[in-house]
């Protein structure tokens, strides 16, 4: 993403934005990966006991539901199903990330701008 952001310089009064561009970029995305990993290290590294066991029967329910929604037999949502599909949701915005995309967009909003006050 900053590469992608610091190819467009056209003049070095374009870098102070361009920075705080990949900042305002990255940051939602950073805080989200950084919010997982410290709740998965909380219910990944679980010690051997009655939370490690509720979890992991958490985990099989889950996943028992999920099979059934795709065999079609599924008709209520359950808690497991709801964290299944939340975890995949926050996989999507991790791992489904497309960062070229987000700045072609951002310059498509901005570049206008600041490829005129480069030429003033």
């Amino acid at each position: 993403m900053l590469a992608n952001l610091l190819s467009r310089i056209s003049h070095r009064s374009q870098l102070k934005t361009l920075l705080e561009a990949y900042q305002d970029l990255r940051f939602d995305r950073t805080v989200t990966a950084q919010e997982s990993s410290r709740l998965n290290r909380l219910t990944f590294t679980l010690p051997d006991g009655p939370e490690q066991r509720e979890r992991d029967e958490r985990l099989r329910k889950a996943t028992a539901v999920e099979l059934s929604a795709y065999s079609g037999t599924l008709e209520v949502e359950s808690d497991g199903a709801r964290y299944l599909r939340d975890e995949k949701e926050k996989m999507d915005t991790l791992y489904g990330y497309d960062a070229d995309a987000e700045v072609d967009k951002w310059w498509a909003a901005h570049g206008k701008e600041l490829e005129v006050f480069a030429r003033l």
